[in-house]
């Protein structure tokens, strides 16, 4: 009876354990097998994710190797860019994302409050922050995941997202930034009228809601960034122009932080024609942190 006993308690306790992790990955949050045509099919399973963010129901995605039972993977973190359903993640950018899922990432990416069919409103770097922050802590939770080996990659609005991450507290083992905003100002100025529209919409005036700006601009607050960080940037981009990038690198020069900054030389804003190098950099760059 003692025999049988003690197989009772640790089968209860195997189950409770189990019935811990199911709850951790699925608490809330509404998972989806997408059925995506790429060449990472057959290594990599993707998921459309509705998760709550401040009482919202925000979409996003998850993506993982296939092969998850027994394994501790890193998280990787991407922020698109763009705004409202500009720039949203399409399955182009889920092909993409495969491949870093293929190589041994589980992937979260968020459209952000009030984009590609979330609740709420678009605030272009404000309490849409906490959409971040809220899909990190869930992907931290996934069985599967090492909660200490995490990496971020934010393109363009994304890099402003990422900076914004660490301003609240989230450390990574390394950050990628392509193509991102440091500037709000500068953004601003830089911008043709349509765009101005967008932001005196979606953020406000900066020369009436100056603090608006600055809360969304690196350059005021480059102590905040605590992890080792990858600039890439083009030096043809007309939307995000490089001095931005350059502003940054020398405040974290001062500061001594860990930094690399690669300019491409004719590269636009998606950096587009240097796709190949500006990867291996990505990947040198987390594999390096990583191990």
């Amino acid at each position: 009876m003692k025999k049988w006993g003690i197989i009772a308690l640790l089968t209860i306790a195997v189950l409770g354990v189990t019935a811990v992790f199911n709850r951790a990955e699925s608490d809330d949050v509404n998972k989806e097998k997408m059925h995506l045509f790429s060449p990472y099919a057959n290594k990599v399973d993707v998921y459309d994710i509705t998760y709550p963010s401040d009482g919202l129901q925000v979409k996003g995605f998850l993506l993982q190797p296939k092969d998850i039972d027994g394994k501790n993977y890193p998280l990787l973190v991407y922020n698109r860019g763009g705004n409202r359903e500009h720039g949203m993640i399409t399955k182009k950018k889920l092909r993409y994302l495969s491949s870093w899922a293929s190589k041994g990432y589980v992937v979260v990416a968020t459209q952000y409050r009030g984009n590609g069919g979330s609740e709420g409103t678009e605030t272009y770097g404000g309490e849409d922050i906490h959409d971040v922050l809220n899909l990190i802590k869930w992907g931290e939770q996934l069985p599967y995941v090492d909660p200490n080996k995490k990496v971020a990659l934010g393109y363009s609005r994304g890099g402003m997202m990422t900076y914004l991450t660490m301003k609240n507290g989230v450390k990574f083992d390394a950050v990628v930034v392509q193509s991102g905003i440091t500037d709000m100002f500068q953004f601003y100025d830089q911008r043709g009228p349509e765009m101005k529209q967008v932001l005196q919409e979606v953020v406000g005036d900066p020369k009436t809601q100056p603090e608006l700006y600055k809360s969304r601009s690196v350059v005021y607050w480059s102590d905040k960034v605590n992890s080792p960080l990858l600039i890439l940037q083009g030096d043809q981009d007309k939307k995000v122009h490089h001095t931005q990038a350059e502003k940054l690198v020398k405040l974290l020069e001062q500061q001594g932080k860990e930094y690399k900054y690669v300019l491409y030389k004719g590269g636009d804003h998606p950096l587009n024609g240097h796709f190949n190098e500006y990867n291996a950099e990505i990947d040198q760059w987390f594999t390096g942190h990583l191990h």
